[in-house]
């Protein structure tokens, strides 16, 4: 019975990090194949970053705000190591461990919202709904925190942050989103 619940519990995590990974870049490859050369190439970045916010939005919601602070802090270090940039090292750890932490409690508000509305109703139209809804939130915020984080690297300016941010923010919360959604019909 206990190796059944770690599997069970194994094969969600693999769900939710492999659903908005597979979202996250079949969006990236729709937008490259219908852009053509006006779009940068394929990148795994967003996919990996969108993966990693639904990991701390799975642990903060299975775990507690406590014990989602590790995954945080764990994989704003290992991105601020990899990446590369003009930034110093502080300033990308800085970066990333804000942006991971804003947009994980903007996956756990779309959480909480659903859990609401799904004790409520449960049409599609309340799905579509609240899809759109966490595109909107992440909308909002990711060109904020690319603006208010854009005075570390003074080579970006403010329009790049913003046009920057409207679009990952629209890529990253049609993955997170569904992946949130998914979860919060779930009976406990």
């Amino acid at each position: 019975m206990e190796r059944r619940n770690y599997l069970f519990l194994f094969y969600e995590i693999l769900r939710v990090a492999f659903v908005p990974f597979i979202v996250v870049l079949f969006i990236e490859f729709i937008l490259r194949f219908g852009m053509g050369p006006f779009i940068e190439e394929l990148s795994f970045n967003l996919a990996v970053f969108a993966s990693i916010i639904a990991i701390c939005s799975y642990v903060w919601i299975k775990r507690g705000i406590v014990y989602a602070f590790f995954p945080v802090i764990v994989s704003s270090v290992v991105i601020a190591l990899f990446r590369n940039g003009e930034m110093s090292l502080i300033s990308k750890l800085i970066h990333y461990f804000i942006s991971i932490l804003i947009l994980t409690f903007i996956s756990v508000l779309i959480y909480a919202i659903s859990k609401v509305i799904r004790k409520h109703g449960s049409s599609y139209h309340y799905f579509i709904l609240q899809f759109f809804l966490g595109i909107f939130l992440f909308v909002l915020f990711t060109p904020l925190i690319n603006i208010a984080l854009g005075f570390l690297n003074p080579q970006v300016t403010i329009i790049h942050s913003l046009v920057s941010g409207i679009r990952d923010g629209l890529v990253l919360g049609s993955g997170v989103s569904i992946i949130v959604i998914i979860l919060s019909q779930k009976p406990n």
